[in-house]
């Protein structure tokens, strides 16, 4: 059971009820939802913007804690840049692969969160709702890695956090780039780009085999690694191998669909793209010229080898033509 700090401003995820929030934090709040509101034919493009306008004008030391589940919380900084969405209870996070993921719920398998951010997607899987499973977050900035960490002893250390970065090889020296806490990389975003913390890789295969999976052979991984997707996937020789299913952004800014095309045409996986409420097969790249539709987006992928996943997959897809 997540227990909350007396001093932080509870917002329940799913009501929209606040507690503990003063007045000018009420208002905070009241700004954010009418600015998702207005945002929302926009895909809330926009939103950081605001949020962070909003916490210079109504400035707060409190953190916001979100309800998510009765028995799963989240911590993040007041009006977050990124998790400020979830103030509006009409707002669904990346609803697709919480459909994945609930359609799982009778599975015993175990869960791999690849660029775990604050650890929502650990949280979540790792509570009741979605089957109490076995989970392990990994993020590789240290400081956004210490509110991973929060969070993890906020929901009862039922989830493990480590301080790494995913990469083809475990024990590589590797820089982290990027401000925003959500966008962070191991991949320099140009030439004279500035590091900002150094991290240790860790592959898949070597998560699959931590102490949290002994008995598990089957697996969920979401790959949030922000460009490093195909060397996660060259680490994950055995899972591929196995009963493993992959979750990963194809990024709307990526006009030639690297990852995909690496996917589909040298891995040999079969691909299903989550979008409008099913999970709809892909047999060539080509077709997501027709899916990716703004290049600020991220659309949510799934690859897998496994029969008993694809036999799932195939229970509620289509094929793209």
């Amino acid at each position: 059971m997540s227990i909350a700090a007396a001093n932080d401003i509870v917002i329940d995820a799913r009501s929209g009820r606040v507690e503990g929030a003063s007045a000018g934090e009420r208002i905070a709040i009241t700004v954010l939802r009418s600015a998702m509101f207005f945002l929302k034919p926009f895909a809330n493009v926009g939103i950081s913007y605001i949020a962070r306008a909003t916490r210079a004008l109504l400035p707060s030391d409190r953190a916001m804690l979100f309800r998510l589940t009765p028995d799963s919380s989240m911590r993040v900084a007041y009006c977050d840049t990124y998790w400020s969405v979830l103030v509006s209870p009409d707002y669904k996070y990346e609803r697709s692969v919480m459909a994945l993921l609930k359609a799982s719920r009778d599975v015993n398998y175990g869960f791999i969160d690849g660029g775990a951010n604050h650890g929502y997607w650990s949280i979540l899987v790792s509570g009741e709702e979605f089957g109490s499973k076995k989970a392990v977050a990994i993020e590789a900035a240290a400081d956004t890695f210490r509110k991973l960490d929060d969070n993890r002893d906020l929901n009862g250390g039922r989830f493990a956090a480590l301080n790494r970065a995913i990469g083809s090889r475990s024990g590589e020296h590797v820089r982290v780039y990027g401000a925003k806490h959500e966008a962070r990389s191991i991949v320099a975003p140009s030439a004279d780009a500035m590091p900002i913390l150094d991290c240790e890789t860790i592959s898949v295969d070597d998560l699959a085999d931590l102490p949290e999976f002994v008995g598990i052979d089957k697996f969920v991984v979401k790959l949030d690694v922000e460009g490093v997707e195909i060397a996660a996937f060259s680490g994950a020789d055995r899972l591929l191998s196995g009963d493993a299913v992959f979750v990963y952004e194809e990024h709307g800014s990526d006009p030639r669909h690297e990852t995909t095309r690496h996917v589909l045409d040298v891995m040999k996986l079969r691909v299903f793209w989550l979008g409008e409420g099913r999970a709809r097969e892909l047999t060539t790249v080509d077709e997501l010229d027709r899916i990716k539709k703004s290049r600020r987006a991220g659309y949510d992928m799934v690859a897998s080898s496994s029969p008993f996943w694809l036999n799932r997959l195939d229970a509620s897809a289509s094929t793209v033509h």
